[in-house]
């Protein structure tokens, strides 16, 4: 259960991070920050994957 809530937390946070990226308009400014802005979207679409995985493993028993 508790990897179920961590999972849609990770889907909510990473999906909200590529909305405010979207509604922005992308990685802004020159060099570091742009490079900062460009790593947080690869979390997000981690952040995004990762948690669809876990809501996705909702009937296994851990020892199968």
């Amino acid at each position: 259960m508790r990897n179920r809530i961590f999972g849609a937390i990770g889907v909510i946070w990473g999906g909200l991070i590529l909305v405010n990226a979207y509604l922005s308009g992308g990685p802004q400014g020159s060099g570091s920050y742009a490079a900062g802005q460009t790593a947080a979207l690869v979390f997000a679409v981690l952040l995004v994957l990762v948690g669809g995985y876990y809501l996705m493993r909702v009937g296994r028993k851990p020892g199968k």
